[in-house]
């Protein structure tokens, strides 16, 4: 099997339909802030920082400045950690909690369209593709 063209033909594909819907929509959870709160909302809705920064492959400063103006806007709340003075410990509040739900609900819906309109055995087969490639990580690099 040529993986070279077949790669050709996924890139020209994806360059020429950018704007998939449902795609653009999965993609909003993972950038940014909306990254952040839903970290924290698959984490128990607490986590520190520099793990943050390791699971969303987030400079530390970036993931500070994320926090700051989450903090600002009464999405999270950040305080020391009881067992080490040292750490913060960063968790959602109610309307950080809030604003997760809304948008997961809402990506739920679209995302639920998106494969019924592939079909039963399409669908599976997307979400084993999806899966396994997560699990693959980053091995190709």
């Amino acid at each position: 099997m040529d993986y070279t063209e077949l790669a050709i033909q996924l890139i020209d594909m994806r360059a020429s339909a950018p704007q998939i819907k449902m795609e653009r929509t999965m993609s909003q959870i993972a950038r940014g802030e909306v990254l952040a709160l839903n970290y924290l909302a698959a984490n128990g809705n607490r986590a520190y920082p520099k793990d943050m920064s390791k699971a969303l492959m987030l400079t530390t400063a970036r993931v500070a400045a994320m926090l700051k103006s989450l903090e600002g806007q009464d999405m999270i709340t950040r305080t020391p950690d009881p067992s080490d003075n040292r750490q913060v410990i960063v968790c959602l509040t109610e309307k950080g909690i809030t604003l997760v739900e809304e948008r997961r609900t809402g990506m739920i819906h679209s995302v639920a369209k998106m494969l019924e309109a592939l079909g039963e055995e399409d669908a599976k087969a997307y979400v084993r593709i999806q899966a396994k490639l997560i699990e693959l990580g980053d091995i190709w690099r």
